[in-house]
């Protein structure tokens, strides 16, 4: 994709790419905009003027999707690791459940009946006839 499509996309579709980035942590948009400034000034030193007008766009979204994240108290979106990891989770404990009730039916508990105590005989008693 060339540099003029690139600038015309960002330019086309500014508010959708300040929405996402909205929904970044603060630290990874802090480091996006590092990352800008670090190309920017190569393409200076390059004089590459189709990157630094690419480079100032994406300057412009990152600082406007902080704002807006700030302003609106956007909370951050999870990415998909942690997103795994929470469905791995789900899914470990609805298996050990699973298992627990599986492990119930194989094993029935044995119903204990109550123990009826037969009198022993005593001497006592027999004394009486």
């Amino acid at each position: 994709m060339s540099i003029a499509i690139r600038i015309k996309d960002c330019i086309d579709n500014h508010e959708k790419y300040v929405a996402i980035m909205a929904t970044l942590p603060d630290k990874e948009l802090a480091k996006k905009l590092d990352l800008v400034h670090i190309q920017s000034e190569i393409a200076e030193q390059t004089k590459n003027t189709g990157s630094l007008e690419l480079l100032e766009v994406w300057h412009q979204q990152i600082i406007e999707a902080r704002i807006y994240k700030a302003e609106n108290d956007i909370p951050d979106a999870p990415n998909e690791i942690e997103l795994a990891i929470a469905d791995i989770e789900t899914f470990v404990s609805k298996s050990e459940a699973r298992q627990e009730i599986m492990s119930d039916l194989a094993n029935p508990a044995k119903q204990s009946r109550p123990k009826v105590q037969q009198q022993q005989d005593n001497d006592s008693q027999l004394s009486l006839f």
